[in-house]
């Protein structure tokens, strides 16, 4: 199978279960808890997942579009007939190569959704960022060090702080987040 068709099948695949999963919501995302008739939390616990699994189906459809396009011009162009072996054993090592990059980085963020809950949301972040910056080929270890560093605690303090909404973490680091907003907003009252 080459890889256009690869990527239709993927994106197909991709998109049919985002669109499963946004007709099968209310069974998967639990309706928020109420006190006094008002919702505890400042956005509807299926919002994110319904944008999340919007685009996704959006961008499968693109992809498939795209794919059918590129095979189109594909086949209206003239092919080739002087292929020689070296460029067919070079494109087979790069096709080969290709999904194993994808297989390790879906296991990468399965890893990542396994260990959200038990090593919390900082360390886990951090810890996939490393390894998918890594996977796609840096190798310069302050930039990923910072990366790694800077983005989790800034994802969480939006997600946390900004849109109100509970991630998973580690009862320290949640405490130190605490101290230093506290702390943060005291030197800046004063």
């Amino acid at each position: 199978m080459n890889e256009s068709k690869k990527e239709i099948l993927f994106a197909a695949v991709a998109g049919f279960t985002a669109l499963a999963a946004i007709l099968a919501m209310p069974v998967l995302v639990a309706s928020p808890k109420l006190l006094f008739g008002r919702s505890l939390s400042a956005i509807s616990p299926s919002l994110f997942p319904y944008v999340t699994l919007s685009l996704i189906a959006f961008l499968s459809a693109a992809l498939c579009i795209v794919s059918f396009t590129n095979i189109r011009l594909k086949q209206t162009r003239h092919s080739r007939e002087s292929e020689t072996i070296h460029e067919s054993s070079i494109s087979n090592e790069n096709e080969e190569n290709n999904w194993t990059k994808k297989t390790s980085f879906f296991l990468l963020l399965l890893g990542y959704g396994l260990l959200l809950k038990p090593i919390g949301f900082f360390i886990s972040s951090s810890i996939v960022i490393t390894l998918a910056s890594l996977l796609l080929g840096n190798r310069h270890w302050i930039q990923i060090t910072l990366l790694a560093v800077i983005a989790p605690v800034c994802l969480y303090l939006i997600a946390t702080r900004g849109m109100l909404v509970s991630l998973p973490e580690l009862n320290t680091i949640e405490l130190f987040y605490s101290r230093l907003i506290e702390w943060i907003r005291g030197a800046v009252s004063a």
